[in-house]
């Protein structure tokens, strides 16, 4: 008697792993270029974040320095930094003198430099988090603004003369932040926001992340500038009204 055929034939296996295999074709690509669009999406609404947080910051002086101005040393300061009111930041991470945390922990985890101010009223990253980027995206705060090339207000990173003193890490009128993509794969495009609570988008032509540690650094130009007005004009597309 014939025995009942069971499992696949060498043939059979190999056309399965062949439908498997082009299907497979189809839809990678298509899941990450999905996912890919979510990371520029979350960047998008980060740096909208980080704008509402300048506006907090500014409008009620809170680190306390009695000057209403934009902080623009890094970005998360707008998550460790203390109020002057009491001196110090040992107790940021209790209710004894808490850290102001305008935006996530998440966007400030993601600081690409997570630099300590050399002041009291600032505690670092470490007390909270270990930086890592957020939704595959880091965040920085842009040096100069090329839009006003050649003036004193070209530099972001300004002393507005506050008390207490805390150097160069405000400024009375202005900011810029700029998000970017931890590989290639993650993201094509860099966004940046600024005062005018605007986000620009441009394709990147290459890796953006400077270092492979973590966090990466500092970025180089053009990416640690927002773009003069041709330059901006030419090679950036707004993504908001």
């Amino acid at each position: 008697m014939r025995k009942d055929k069971k499992g696949f034939t060498l043939i059979e296996l190999m056309i399965v792993i062949a439908i498997i295999a082009v299907i497979a074709a189809i839809a990678i690509p298509g899941l990450l270029a999905a996912q890919r669009s979510a990371n520029e999406r979350n960047a998008a609404t980060s740096l909208k974040t980080l704008s509402t947080a300048e506006a907090d910051f500014r409008a009620n002086d809170r680190d306390w320095n009695h000057v209403n101005d934009f902080w623009t040393y890094n970005v998360c300061g707008l998550f460790t930094c203390t109020s002057a009111a009491v001196t110090g930041n040992a107790g940021a991470n209790t209710t004894t003198d808490p850290a102001i945390k305008l935006i996530e922990l998440s966007v400030a985890s993601a600081d690409s430099e997570s630099s300590t101010a050399a002041f009291g009223e600032y505690a670092a990253l470490s007390t909270f988090a270990i930086a890592s980027p957020k939704a595959s995206y880091w965040y920085i705060a842009l040096t100069n603004d090329m839009s006003v090339a050649g003036t004193p207000d070209q530099t972001y990173k300004q002393d507005t003369g506050g008390t207490p003193a805390m150097g160069l890490v405000h400024n009375t009128s202005k900011f810029g932040f700029l998000a970017y993509p931890d590989s290639v794969s993650s993201g094509k495009y860099v966004f940046i926001v600024n005062e005018n609570n605007t986000i620009y988008r441009s394709a990147t032509t290459g890796v953006v992340r400077p270092t492979t540690t973590n966090p990466p650094g500092p970025l180089n130009a053009p990416y640690n500038e927002w773009p003069s007005d041709t330059n901006l004009k030419s090679f950036w597309a707004k993504i908001d009204g």
